[in-house]
């Protein structure tokens, strides 16, 4: 009986908390921009290219004549591979070859941040939109309740039109509280999402 009256309690505390300030909607774009600044897999993934971009570098300087210089004797040697089966082509050819995969990683990874911002930013809005719904039945359950009160107290109304108002009442608080926790899940995938924490 007391969990019954604790659980009452709660939800009517709940439904009545002042909602928070709404926040400014970020545009897709500040989304993306954000995610580019926190998102740990992007981040990687650039990373990842920039490395495969130096790689690519480094094989493609082994086809330029090599110059070294002795400060003993004052005297300058250069070198240039002539032949060496290819390797060095074949090095560059390799390290064009993931520099395209890393580049191709990093565009996926960016779709798929994109995706989980685009989800998330819908899931807010619905939630969002439920919230609003439930506190419209939440009043139009108080006004219920009221009536029937007075409709009880006056005589006209039943004990069981009372219960019913009352039972309705606290349906209509406990959707509210759901839908404000659905908010609150929905604003941190969303969170998660930009790669913050």
């Amino acid at each position: 009986m007391t969990a019954g009256i604790a659980l009452l309690t709660f939800l009517a505390l709940a439904a009545e908390a002042p909602a928070p300030a709404p926040a400014r909607v970020l545009t897709l774009g500040e989304a993306e921009a954000a995610a580019r600044a926190h998102q740990p897999q992007l981040q990687a993934a650039a990373a990842a290219t920039a490395a495969a971009l130096a790689r690519t570098a480094e094989s493609r300087a082994a086809l330029l004549p090599q110059v070294s210089a002795s400060g003993s004797y004052q005297r300058v040697t250069a070198s240039v591979p002539i032949f060496n089966g290819g390797l060095t082509r074949a090095q560059v050819a390799e390290g064009k070859a993931n520099l395209a995969s890393a580049r191709s990683q990093l565009a996926l990874e960016r779709l798929q941040v994109r995706l989980e911002i685009e989800q998330a930013r819908l899931a807010v809005r619905a939630a969002k939109a439920a919230q609003e719904a439930s506190a419209d039945a939440l009043e139009n359950a108080d006004e219920q309740l009221h009536l029937a009160e007075g409709r009880y107290e006056t005589g006209v109304g039943s004990i069981i039109e009372l219960g019913d108002a009352q039972v309705a009442r606290t349906a209509a608080a406990e959707q509210r509280v759901q839908a404000e926790y659905t908010l609150a899940q929905a604003r941190a995938q969303l969170v998660k999402a930009l790669g913050r924490s």
